[in-house]
């Protein structure tokens, strides 16, 4: 089995180890994420001993998953979550068997949007796919999910996101 480490895994369980028989990859973004003595240790030793290996992403699943955040009117992604879930996603065209490791719950929620399997670590993992509706604060007009406005252009008023789930 391939694991697919995002920082999350490691920063909040301080009992992970990269394990001798297994392989691990990640995304060069999310190695920046390890900056404390500890995860930065255990990065290093992981990929000198030929454990962990890292993937860049495709142009056209970076691309996808950022338009895919847009529709669906997610803004807590960082780059380098949206470099893992694109590598995700190339790890999947290549029908490679693997699981992402994430605390994470907005890439936990996009991995049941792109149907990878995942699994947490110390939080566990979310059951339900969030949604989000955007309406308008005084009149309730709705807007696409991915609507980048502040004010609602009919009546000037703020616009509110409403999570929702499926």
């Amino acid at each position: 089995m391939l694991y697919l480490i995002d920082s999350s895994a490691v920063l909040n369980d301080f009992s992970f180890e990269f394990k001798p028989d297994q392989k691990y990859i990640t995304s060069p973004l999310v190695i920046d994420e390890f900056k404390d003595v500890r995860s930065r240790h255990l990065m290093e030793n992981a990929l000198q001993q030929g454990l962990l290996s890292i993937g860049d992403p495709s142009g056209k699943n970076l691309n996808y998953v950022e338009d895919l955040i847009a529709k669906k009117g997610f803004n807590k992604l960082s780059k380098p979550d949206i470099s893992l879930l694109a590598l995700a996603l190339d790890l999947k065209a290549e029908e490679k068997e693997f699981l992402l490791i994430t605390d994470d719950f907005s890439i936990q929620n996009f991995c049941k949007t792109l149907e990878i399997a995942f699994e947490g670590v110390m939080r566990g993992k979310i059951s339900r796919e969030i949604t989000f509706s955007v309406k308008c604060s005084a009149c309730g007009k709705s807007f696409e999910t991915g609507f980048k406005g502040e004010k609602c252009p009919d009546c000037g008023s703020p616009i509110r996101r409403k999570q929702a789930t499926k």
